[in-house]
């Protein structure tokens, strides 16, 4: 993401996904509704701390990468060729994340995972 509105975007999205209200997440924050709704609509920059505070209640992290691989995750969403090295390594951690996400998943140990 390089600006607020795609990641209010982003933020806004996920809101709707999980069906939650403004006030729901400021509740779980202890933000108010209006700086909820502001910095989900893009209207406002949040602080880091208020956009730490929102994505963590919508199951987000907020997560500096270098820009190589940030480069290399768009290029790859378009269809096109990222910077392999950076980018696999990544892949390979998303990965075993989301195996072990899944429900009666094994570890790449091959133990279950706990």
């Amino acid at each position: 993401m390089k600006t607020l509105l795609e990641m209010a975007q982003r933020l806004e999205s996920e809101r709707q996904r999980l069906k939650l209200d403004y006030q729901a997440i400021a509740e779980k924050t202890g933000l108010t509704p209006l700086s909820v709704r502001s910095a989900m609509q893009g209207r406002t920059a949040p602080r880091i701390t208020t956009l730490m505070a929102i994505a963590d209640q919508l199951g987000l992290e907020v997560l500096l990468l270098p820009k190589v691989v940030a480069m290399g995750l768009h290029a790859q969403a378009a269809g096109g060729e990222g910077p392999a090295p950076a980018l696999s390594s990544v892949d390979r951690i998303v990965a075993q994340t989301l195996q072990r996400a899944q429900p009666g998943a094994k570890n790449t140990q091959g133990r279950p995972s706990k």
